[in-house]
């Protein structure tokens, strides 16, 4: 079966196993969501060039992909063997919905359903094959496709944003710490930590039922907001709750699905805020440690992100929010 990759976005179907891949699905109408928060409507709709869509044209397209996704998952698990002329795609300009948060519902919707259908499939449905045209394709390959697809143009509606100037601004901060441990928070301090695909090379996670897929590579978090929680009270500090990179100097309320931030040698864009757990509590002086959910206090969550570009990371190097392109050779 081939193994969908993508040097634009940096997709290796290779990298997920079927849980990444069904814990993606369920996360994607989040990440859309935290995407476009306090983006004028006006601007979810302009394009930031006239060969490239808009945030709501990519959001209806993500939304018609997840839903002919299904479709052909359906077609792949019921039938022996169905051949189809071309996969379904999405029309050459997507029937629009009258607002991105209905294009994002229903997107939802569709994942939805999709993940019900992949949650129930049998280690032999994985493997049913399915032709399209000439190609032959298995359960496996369909799920990652719709992952893909919806990954794919957050990468892009994070990219119009910035071209349209309503993401974040480029701004220059400083790694403070750099935080790893085998499973569990507090992670520790080390000087310099080697960045792979995955993450922190040697950090683990306790929990691989809610960490550890390539969406969740790096934790980030500020140490401005530490610092405000400290001065309230709160006993929490670099490395407690758990984020990888500690940084200073960053505006983070600006931080949201899409930024891309070189951290010294590595570039990794954002995917989602991370939802805090009960293993936080401790560092709370009311052990409310849903102070730092991002839907109860915006702006003091930690940041997941994707790693688009491997390297090392010491204490010290800088942070660039939104860096511009590095010349070939670079």
């Amino acid at each position: 079966m081939p193994t969908e990759t993508c040097q634009e976005c940096g997709f290796d179907a290779g990298e997920y196993n079927l849980s990444d891949l069904i814990g993606t699905l369920r996360a994607i109408a989040p990440m859309w969501q935290e995407a476009i928060e306090g983006v004028d409507a006006a601007v979810i709709a302009q394009r930031p060039a006239p060969a490239v869509w808009s945030a709501l044209e990519y959001a209806a397209h993500s939304r018609e992909i997840t839903g002919a996704m299904g479709y052909l998952l359906h077609l792949a698990v019921t039938e022996e063997h169905p051949v189809v002329a071309e996969a379904p795609t999405a029309t050459p300009e997507p029937v629009l919905p009258r607002t991105i948060d209905q294009a994002i519902a229903e997107l939802e919707s569709n994942a939805a359903r999709l993940t019900r259908k992949a949650g129930k499939l049998t280690d032999d449905d994985w493997n049913r094959g399915l032709s399209i045209g000439d190609t032959t394709v298995d359960a496996t390959w369909i799920v990652g496709h719709a992952v893909h697809d919806a990954i794919h143009h957050l990468c892009d509606l994070g990219r119009g944003l910035h071209a349209l100037g309503a993401g974040a601004p480029t701004r220059q901060g400083t790694v403070v710490q750099l935080n790893t441990s085998g499973g569990g928070v507090p992670k520790a301090p080390v000087e310099s930590a080697t960045i792979d695909r995955r993450g922190v090379v040697g950090d683990t996670q306790a929990d691989r039922k809610h960490h550890g897929r390539p969406l969740q590579a790096l934790s980030l978090w500020s140490l401005e907001v530490i610092d405000s929680l400290r001065a309230d009270g709160h006993t929490v500090h670099p490395g407690a709750a758990g984020e990888n990179v500690t940084i200073s100097g960053v505006k983070w309320s600006t931080i949201r699905t899409g930024v891309r931030v070189r951290i010294g040698e590595v570039l990794a864009e954002i995917s989602a805020f991370a939802t805090p757990c009960a293993k936080n509590a401790q560092w709370f002086a009311d052990r409310d440690f849903h102070r730092i959910e991002h839907s109860v206090n915006p702006g003091t969550s930690r940041a997941y992100a994707w790693v688009l570009e491997t390297g090392t990371v010491r204490t010290d190097d800088p942070v660039i929010v939104e860096p511009p392109p590095r010349a070939p050779g670079q």
